[in-house]
């Protein structure tokens, strides 16, 4: 009899035991998954709609993604692995961002399971779709799968004024990378079509030149041209561009560095440019730069030239979005570059205006 009694209360003791137990892991796991010193794991770089109060109590949607405006790095260091770097100046009185730096997928974990690398930086969340031809799937900047990612309906991209800018009022200018094939422009279009931006029988106005007159500065400013010439024949509120390539192809330049007089010239000419824009009530600009060329010399120059023409693209007196397609190109050189080593082949081309177009997406730019 004593010992049955002595075995009970042993297995009553147990048992509270593990409850104990079970209770204290279920409330220290309550605990971590609660907590956020960050301002959200779901917050933090989920993309976002101005107004829509859907990044919590620390972040603002600033553009296009919860996040924080910043002047220095310390803004950023309770965000997981965030950087401040330049970005969206003409929306935000600050002169950056905190970001998430990434080359693959797997470089986002440390924000969450549902970040995805695209364009170089970490973004979760869709761009709905809205009006009523419903969804259906874009491709990513990256050249992957992006589920309704802003394309479908009349309605554009939820969250920006659809039909603002007609199709007519789009100018491309640039050089033998758009004008190779003009596919860029075509695929681009296309996508807009599908996301009821344009509609049936429109067209984006295309003036980029294959080989003369579509250099920025050598030879005589043809990318101001090809503006110039565009202007003349309709409104532009939308310029998608890019251009410096042309100048350093070739022009000369004993040292690859910001005082070659080809680069600073170009650099100088881009700034002027889009100075000119400005006045002409421009609305947005942008500005694809190149991936990296096969041949070492002019891939020097260009790595010159890049950050100065980025430079007066983020900071030019009207919106101007950078898009830096090594991002795009990485890890598909030989898939996306003809023979050349320079210029896109089909796919290429393909790759390029899903990157321009889900620029055009980010920040409502004739949607």
């Amino acid at each position: 009899m004593k010992t049955a009694i002595t075995k009970t209360m042993r297995s009553k003791a147990k048992s509270r035991a593990t409850s104990l137990l079970a209770a204290l892991a279920l409330a220290f796991s309550c605990s971590r998954e609660t907590t956020d010193p960050t301002g959200g794991e779901t917050h933090f770089l989920t993309r976002c709609v101005p107004g829509a109060n859907t990044c919590g109590d620390q972040l603002t949607c600033v553009c296009g993604v919860c996040t924080l405006p910043c002047a220095e790095r310390a803004t950023c260091e309770g965000l997981p692995a965030a950087q401040c770097v330049p970005g969206c100046v003409t929306e935000i009185k600050a002169p950056g961002v905190c970001e998430v730096s990434c080359v693959v997928d797997g470089d986002c974990a440390v924000v969450s399971r549902s970040h995805h690398c695209e364009q170089g930086v970490c973004r979760a969340g869709l761009l709905a779709s809205g009006g009523a031809g419903g969804g259906g799937n874009a491709t990513d900047a990256g050249g992957g799968a992006m589920t309704d990612a802003g394309a479908g309906g009349d309605g554009g991209t939820i969250g920006c004024p659809s039909h603002t800018v007609s199709a007519n009022q789009v100018l491309v200018i640039g050089d033998s990378f758009f004008a190779t094939t003009h596919q860029i422009t075509a695929y681009l279009e296309g996508l807009a079509r599908d996301a009821g931006a344009v509609s049936v029988g429109e067209r984006y106005r295309d003036r980029s030149t294959l080989i003369s007159n579509n250099a920025l500065a050598l030879g005589g400013n043809g990318i101001e041209d090809q503006y110039t010439g565009g202007v003349s024949e309709a409104e532009v509120k939308v310029v998608i561009m890019n251009g410096g390539g042309a100048d350093v192809l070739v022009g000369m330049c004993d040292n690859a560095n910001a005082s070659c007089p080809v680069i600073a010239a170009a650099a100088s000419a881009a700034q002027a440019l889009f100075a000119q824009m400005a006045t002409d009530n421009v609305e947005q600009v942008v500005y694809a730069f190149y991936p990296d060329p096969g041949d070492a010399t002019v891939k020097a120059k260009m790595d010159a030239l890049r950050p100065l023409l980025q430079s007066a693209c983020e900071n030019a007196p009207l919106p101007c979005r950078w898009l830096d397609l090594r991002n795009v190109f990485k890890d598909h050189y030989n898939d996306y570059l003809q023979n050349d080593q320079l210029n896109p082949n089909d796919a290429g081309a393909r790759a390029t205006a899903e990157a321009i177009w889900a620029i055009m997406k980010q920040y409502c730019i004739a949607q």
